[in-house]
């Protein structure tokens, strides 16, 4: 009796991980889903803000594409500067891809039109 307890208790494991192994394979993220990015992406995301653009980053929302990860970007507005209209602008896009190793490859673009705003466009 305890053989034929320990074949059904095996099948029962069995359905038991295919059920699992079914329901994480609907769940993976599609093209254009929102995602929470990779280690050290974010913080790459803002040192670049930082560094290159001379803006703070508030928000980051990542999207998952083919290649690269898709960043919508919220930045600080800097009203106080009037003679660059760019300071005026609060959103940016960010394509990341990565090179070799953890480095990331960061490409931003100030938000200026809503076609812009569009993931992994």
């Amino acid at each position: 009796s305890s053989r034929s307890y320990l074949k059904v208790l095996g099948i029962l494991a069995v359905v038991v991980a295919i059920g699992v192994a079914a329901i994480g394979y609907v769940t993976l993220p599609e093209f254009g889903d929102p995602v929470r990015g990779p280690r050290g992406l974010e913080d790459a995301v803002r040192d670049h803000f930082l560094v290159n653009e001379k803006r703070t980053a508030t928000d980051i929302t990542f999207y998952t594409c083919d290649t690269y990860y898709w960043a919508r970007v919220g930045v600080e507005r800097r009203p106080d500067i009037k003679t660059n209209p760019i300071y005026l602008i609060d959103k940016y896009i960010a394509k990341a891809s990565t090179g070799d190793g953890d480095t990331w490859t960061i490409v931003a673009t100030a938000v200026t039109s809503p076609e812009m705003d569009k993931p992994c466009s």
